[in-house]
This record gives structure tokens, sequence and C-alpha cells, in this order.
């Protein structure tokens, strides 16, 4: 039998360089270690169920659980199946994944989230908001599939006409649909107080993100303190605590001033965090040392579960590198 220590479910490239940075972590720790694609998946996912292959721990970047062709899903299945251990168990990620699941899961755990109403699929087409709903969504506000990923169906400023919500629920009829109260972020330092914050096995990873150009910064412990930041990793860990994830990123924004001043999670759970590192695009896209901390931080994951070392997982911020300014922080 083939056995692999860490195998990662990844179709955006071989050479990106996450993909470096984690084999040079799994070679650092002589970690067999295995690439699937969407080429090489279905031969996978046979030698697993034949009992041929055996993949000790699982990172996935693909699976779709709403597609019931998905392979990559199938993968992960096949993987929890024969006790490997997969990086947010799949069931615990095609809960996460719903939104409108994870909305009233938040909501109960007095999560801040924005006002929304849930549209449920067999609501007829000619469903409309009453005048008070409408009031308290505000115009615009944001339509978006419940099962949705990466902006795909979403509705970025709708009115609240029957018609209009009646389009954007056919991008999948079958799927719940959120309408959400758009949040106007404040801004802190010239900047939309709008971030992704990690979470990955316990740690937190808070960065700064542009909305308008996808433009990721690490924030710094200076930043942290100067500008009331923890309840980023309040939020982010109360998330991970409900939803039993491993590693995702969340969205959340400071809105409102004074003593209205608030967080407000708008994202709850990405399962499938930004990975690419686009320096060909100068600065959008996430921070390099973020991913490769992260590739980092799986490899020594994995390598513990191999040698049966307790994880041993704690709560901690992991901030950017203190500038020589920041050091009396």
């Amino acid at each position: 039998m083939r056995r692999y220590d860490l195998a990662l479910a990844w179709n955006s490239g071989s050479t990106e360089n996450f993909i470096k940075w984690i084999r040079k972590e799994c070679a650092l720790r002589k970690l067999k270690f295995l690439l699937v694609t969407d080429k090489n998946v279905s031969g996978v996912i046979d030698e697993l169920e034949k009992g041929t292959l055996k993949i000790r721990f699982l990172m996935d970047n693909e699976a779709d659980y709403n597609d019931t062709k998905n392979l990559f899903a199938r993968l992960c299945y096949a993987v929890k199946d024969v006790d490997g251990y997969v990086v947010c168990d799949p069931d615990d990620a095609r809960q996460a994944a719903n939104k409108a699941v994870t909305h009233y899961d938040l909501v109960k755990a007095k999560i801040p989230v924005p006002h929304t109403v849930v549209v449920r699929n067999w609501e007829p087409d000619d469903f409309n908001l009453t005048k008070d709903e409408l009031k308290k969504l505000g115009n615009p506000f944001i339509i978006k599939p419940a099962s949705g990923f990466g902006q795909k169906g979403v509705i970025k400023d709708a009115s609240g006409s029957i018609t209009e919500i009646a389009q954007a629920r056919h991008f999948n009829r079958g799927d719940d649909f959120l309408l959400q109260e758009k949040v106007e972020p404040i801004t802190i330092d010239s900047r939309q107080a709008w971030f992704r914050t990690y979470f990955l096995f316990g740690e937190i990873i808070p960065c700064w993100w542009d909305t308008a150009i996808g433009r990721y910064t690490h924030v710094t412990l200076r930043e942290l303190h100067n500008f009331n930041l923890l309840s980023l990793a309040r939020i982010v860990s109360e998330i991970a605590r409900i939803t039993n994830m491993d590693f995702f990123s969340s969205e959340i924004a400071i809105t409102g001033s004074g003593k209205d001043r608030h967080f407000v999670a708008i994202d709850y759970v990405n399962d499938q965090p930004e990975l690419c590192v686009r320096s060909q695009k100068g600065q959008e896209g996430p921070v390099p040392e973020v991913v490769q901390h992260i590739a980092e931080r799986i490899a020594e994951i994995a390598w513990r579960m191999s040698n049966a070392i307790p994880v041993g997982i704690h709560r901690s911020i992991w901030l950017a590198k203190a500038m020589l300014e920041d050091e009396s922080i």
C-alpha cells in the first residue's frame, strides 16, 4: 500500500508559491507529499476505495459539497472513511458553507451580523418583502445564495423589487437566498475597516482587506492596540467553536462611531481561503508571509498527527513582524 503523510487537493496551478512552500515544509519534516488535481483525483479516489493507497492528512481547496458529482468532495469523504484526517471535516464543512444555517447559529451565539431575511427555495417567484423588512434592510442591500462562493450569484446593489429578487434567485432556484443589509465600514487611518481574518487550528491571523482591489495587509501589534481590534480574534474564535472548522477565513467590518462603533461578521465562513500570492499584480491578493506561514503550520500539524503527537490547539494571534517603531508596544 502506498502511504502519504500530507495530500493537498488543489487546482490553482502547481507553480503557485503555496505549493512550493508546502513541499519545502514537508521535505524538512520528511513527510511524503501528494498533490491531487483534476488530472489524478479519479485515480486517487479509486485507490483509496480499493485500499491500495492511504492518505493520513488531507488539506482540501476544491470540494463543492453542493455538487453531488464533485470529485473533490468525494475525495474528502474517501479519506475520512478510511480514518484519514481531513482539514475541515466534510460534514462540518458542508454545514458551515450554508450561510442560511450559519447565520442563525451566529445570531443564537449573539455574534453581530447584518440584518438578514432568508428566502427559502420553496418560496414562489413573486416573493415580496414587507415595508418593515425593506426598511430594516435599507436601500441598497445585498442578495446572495446561501451555498454560493467566490461572489458568484451575488447582487450588491439590490433595491427590492419582486422582479429583481426573482431574477437573483434563478441563479440557483434550488438554493435558499439571503437578503442582507449592506454594511458601510468606517475609515481607520485612511483605510476602510474591513478585514479578512484567518482561523488556522486555533491561530488567528487578522488582515486588513481592501474590497475594491482585493489587497490584504497584515495587522500589526500597534494597530491591534491603537485601533482596538481584539474583537476580530474573539469573533473568529467563536465562529470556529460554533462551526467546528479547522481552517477558514471570515470577513468582518467595523461600522458606526462613538458608542455605536461595533464589529459585524459579513461573510461568515470561507472554508477555502484565498492562498494564491499574486505578486505580478503588485499589492493585490494575500500577504506572502501569511500564506507561507499557513503552509508551515499545515505541515507541522500533519507531522504531529503522523507521529501521534498531540496538536495542542491553543488560541493565539499571529501578527505582522514588528518594525523597529512598533517595539515599544
